[in-house]
């Protein structure tokens, strides 16, 4: 090789970039003669990425930049400053590949407005602007460093990063080291350069292993394709991704129901104890319930989360510094899609080698300090039977080859290096399985976003602010709609919905109120033509795409061969015409496989295989309908649950009517007997109480949005009780559903309250934090919610017990509920609204209703902050001769002495009241003076009073 480079006779320093062999790495600085001639080496990492294949590609070479001279099987040239010493850091090579670097983060719309501002700089002023307006980031970054020197091209490009707002490339810029400058046209400036630099493979000096890795992670996971983007298009992860609500496992309902329901940051504390939020940046640190560091974490959330994404912003975050800096050295990424495909077996090694950046794993470094490495298992829901249950010997060794699902097990459990550390993303439906895997895990689930992150999303989404505020006040105003973005995959598909028809000049044309209208909205917006082109024709075999999605949701298949594909008939044809339409995809990194964009939108078309009738099926599964609900079981955990939610919402009337008219699908009309048949089953094996998977039912109903069908479904029912409403999407459909409840007597609601004080107003700051004492009127559940209650009060004269607790009413839900308590048909004889945000203004439409109401004999109001206003007021209903109520209960509604005097006139009037509960209450030795006055009046009918924790009879 010496021999060859000896036929440049001008050259006597050669770069050697990493990637080199070993024969140059004994030359290093000492250089080497031949001839009589010395030739000098130095080695320096390719930061670049816009690479050429001549050049090895983005993993390890330089790239686009072809060689200068005669070439050699074994070198690579690139431009470099010529010296007659031995040679240093060049300062313009090393500010021509840190701006470049730099640079290669600006989409395409960024770069191009760099170059426009880039023209308005006097310093600048040199560069020709017929080179600089076609050039790439590599090709920007040596004109500048030409014309203006490293040093004074870097100020210039970081003043730059701000003017086009990128001020995440201007903060990092400032922390870099300054380098070294050198005049325009000096013995380093690219503007005289006559020689050429050597890269030199494989295998040479190379940098340090963590810069090399971490460099090939920024590169792997920095941009990311848009589900629907048109070929070789992406947009940069950090500018994309939204900030995701994670909350610890079993935390406070109500802090976590309240985190997705705010308009703001300020409100992030729970009353009386720590809040249940946590960042990223503590997911590994110890708290005050595990003194020492866990090992293991789960980070659980439903279809659509982020999950994948947050796993690969982990991933970025910590290569670019922001991130584990202190805990983790390294940090591998396992995709389990990837890990179903892998039938050989392998060993540890060979897993970290498949994410190691070229060839030669430095693994005794790696291993040296296990407790500093860090696995990102991602989509282990997503995992093929066969690693459910492994068979075999446990994966010991690094070395050891072992199958696939034993290597993957061994690294989960901990068999393999104990020390290190794992974080896990699955479905919840995956949970059961994956525990009894682990040892003392910290869970923390995914809330999705909240309103400002909700907004935030729009605007990231959309690059032009004129467009994201009218997107987002057009949705912000669908208040269904609105809430459904909570999942950031829906609100993704509502971005990509309303983007299309802004620029077609409209807004969408059809509104939607739950999930199922999204999606078909969705496949709505692909059959759209764009202006001036003619409609797109329906695929072929939508049906064999069906069979396909439902095959593979019983087999947990997410990836499909092409072999697969001809089983379901799916010829080229008709997987071209699902790749434009952006329904399908190819797998990155094997052309071969391909999936459904996500996974959600496997189980959509899974859910419509099911529609279709039995004879336009195709070769699908061999479970039918009847099956299908067996195996859901009502149970949000079931690996069909979201299918089956797919499957109510497609009987929509008006949706079955759309697929039957666009897509020329007839569809089965023994599909809502077969429901309706399951639900009536559920009800008899139960005893007519829907207990027991009851908000899961709710949600399959929601999504079907047929008053008719609803009441037939629920009329099976006499007691419904539905627990853990968490959001305020699960409050929305509870009560839509219970106002078809026509034959119920009892209906239990149980949600979670919300913190509702006056925030600060100030910036949000990391870590836990508490909420602040009710307010109830600033964070409560939507007047629909409220009005839907009051219209089952109304129309269902069997109902006779309404039980809400941790429902935030506040004074206009109270009040929109007392005009159905009002109401003629109201037979209501129990109410209770315990903890239901009920403040003492409201205590004026209760009085009202108890007088209007004949039927109503107990009422709780426990744990509202009534007062003395409140029970002033409610005490003028009480003392009503129409009045028909034997009992109340106010434990802990903040009472004091001056409340008892307004009790003990009631006392003294009120010919039906036997039973009082003032249980928690401050009423101190003058209160209860006040309070025998009453009992001791010859108009006390009182029996039972609770006081103090203590139960006393009262005389008559």
């Amino acid at each position: 090789m010496v021999e060859w480079l000896l036929g440049f006779p001008n050259l006597t320093n050669f770069l050697l970039l990493e990637g080199n062999t070993h024969e140059c790495e004994s030359w290093g600085r000492a250089g080497v003669t031949c001839r009589g001639r010395k030739l000098y080496f130095n080695t320096r990492p390719c930061l670049s990425r816009s690479c050429s294949p001549a050049c090895g590609g983005a993993d390890g070479g330089h790239a686009g930049i072809a060689p200068l001279g005669p070439t050699h099987p074994g070198l690579r040239l690139l431009p470099c400053a010529v010296h007659d010493a031995p040679m240093t850091r060049a300062p313009a090579s090393d500010g021509l590949c840190r701006l470049s670097a730099y640079l290669e983060e600006l989409e395409a719309v960024e770069l191009k407005k760099f170059k426009l501002y880039l023209g308005t700089e006097a310093e600048a002023s040199r560069i020709p602007w017929g080179r600089l307006e076609p050039a790439g980031p590599l090709d920007t970054a040596r004109l500048l460093v030409a014309h203006c020197g490293p040093d004074a091209a870097w100020r210039l490009a970081l003043g730059l990063f701000q003017r086009i707002n990128r001020r995440d490339l201007w903060e990092r810029g400032q922390r870099e080291e300054p380098l070294r400058d050198t005049p325009p046209g000096g013995p380093s400036s690219l503007g005289s350069l006559s020689a050429c630099s050597l890269e030199v493979f494989p295998g040479a000096p190379r940098r340090d292993p963590q810069e090399t890795y971490r460099d090939y992670v920024r590169r792997k996971f920095r941009l990311m394709e848009d589900r629907n983007a048109r070929l070789g298009e992406c947009v940069n992860l950090s500018r994309r991704y939204t900030r995701l609500l994670l909350v610890k496992e079993h935390s406070n309902p109500m802090w976590a129901q309240q985190k997705l329901l705010d308009t703001s940051w300020g409100q992030e504390r729970t009353l009386g104890h720590q809040a249940s939020f946590i960042q990223m940046e503590t997911l590994f640190e110890p708290d005050e319930e595990r003194p020492e560091p866990p090992r293991t974490v789960v980070l659980q959330g439903a279809a659509g989360m982020g999950k994948s994404m947050l796993a690969h912003k982990v991933m970025l975050d910590w290569a670019d510094g922001r991130l584990f800096q202190d805990r983790f050295d390294y940090v591998f990424y396992i995709n389990c899609r990837e890990m179903n495909r892998t039938t050989a077996e392998q060993s540890a090694q060979d897993l970290i080698s498949s994410c190691w950046p070229e060839p030669g794993v430095p693994l005794q470094e790696l291993v040296r300090v296990p407790e500093r490495l860090l696995f990102i298992i991602d989509g282990f829901d997503e995992l093929k039977p066969s690693f459910h249950d492994p068979q075999g010997p446990w994966c010991l060794c690094w070395e050891e080859k072992r199958p696939t699902e034993l290597l993957l097990c061994s690294l989960i459990r901990k068999k393999l290096l104990p020390e290190l550390s794992v974080l896990i993303t699955t479905r919840p439906t995956a949970l059961e399985r994956l525990h009894r895997w682990l040892e003392h895990p910290r869970h923390v689930e995914i809330l999705g976003f909240s309103e400002a992150e909700r907004k935030e999303y729009f605007y990231k989404y959309f690059h032009d602010a004129e467009q994201a505020g009218q997107a987002f006040h057009f949705v912000r105003d669908n208040e269904p709609l609105f809430t459904l973005c909570f999942v950031p995959m829906v609100c993704w598909v509502v971005c990509t919905c309303l983007k299309q028809q802004l620029e077609d000049g409209g807004l969408l044309r059809q509104t939607s109120r739950t999930t199922t209208a999204v999606y078909v909205l969705y496949l709505l917006s692909l059959m759209q033509p764009k202006p001036g082109s003619p409609a797109p024709q329906p695929p072929p075999n939508q049906r064999g795409l069906c069979s396909l999605a439902a095959e593979g949701l019983w087999n947990r298949k997410v990836l499909f061969e092409e072999r697969d594909l001809r089983k379901h008939g799916l010829a080229g044809a008709d997987v071209s015409s699902f790749l434009n339409m952006n329904i399908f995809q190819k797998d990155i990194n094997r052309a071969k496989f391909y999936s459904f964009i996500h996974l959600s939108f496997q189980e959509f078309f899974a859910a419509m295989y099911y529609l279709l009738d039995p004879g336009e099926r195709g070769s699908g599964p061999e479970q039918n309908v009847t099956r299908l609900l067996a195996e859901y079981g009502f149970s949000e955990r079931s690996f069909a649950a979201l299918t089956v939610r797919f499957l109510f919402g497609l009987l929509n009337e008006d949706t079955r009517s759309y697929l039957e008219k666009s897509l020329g699908w007839k569809v089965s009309p023994h599909v809502k007997a077969e429901l309706l048949r399951c639900i009536q089953g559920k009800a008899q094996s139960e005893g007519s109480t829907l207990q027991q998977g009851a908000l899961e039912l709710f949600s399959c109903l929601y999504e079907i949005q047929e008053e008719r069908f609803i009441r037939q479904a629920l009329g099976h029912f006499q007691v419904v009780v539905v627990g853990n409403m968490a959001t305020k999407m699960e409050h929305v459909i509870a009560s839509f559903c219970v106002q078809s409840c026509r034959r119920a007597l009892g209906l239990h609601l149980h949600g979670a309250a919300y913190s509702t004080d006056e925030d600060d107003g100030g910036p949000r700051a990391p870590g836990p934090q508490t909420l602040p004492a009710p307010s109830p009127e600033k964070h409560v559940l939507p007047e629909a919610y409220s009005k839907q209650l009051a219209a089952a009060l109304s129309t269902n004269p069997n109902l006779t017990e309404l039980v809400l607790y941790r429902n935030a009413l506040g004074s206009r839900g109270v009040k929109l509920l007392c005009q159905g308590l009002r109401h003629p048909g109201c037979k209501l004889q129990n109410l209770s609204l315990k903890r239901c945000c009920v403040p003492s203004s409201a205590c004026q439409d209760l009085a009202a209703a108890l007088v209007a109401n004949r039927s109503l004999t107990r009422v709780d109001l426990s744990c509202n902050g009534l007062g003395l206003p409140g029970v002033r007021l409610l005490c003028e209903g009480l003392q009503h001769p129409g009045c028909r109520l034997q009992a109340i209960q106010l434990r802990k509604c903040q009472l004091e002495a001056g409340a008892c005097r307004e009790i003990a006139s009631v006392l003294s009037t009120n010919r039906h009241l036997v039973e009082l509960d003032l249980t928690g209450n401050a009423l101190e030795d003058l209160g209860l003076r006040l309070l025998c006055q009453g009992l001791r009046h010859p108009g006390c009918r009182l029996q039972i009073l609770w006081c103090m924790g203590k139960q006393n009879m009262a005389c008559t």
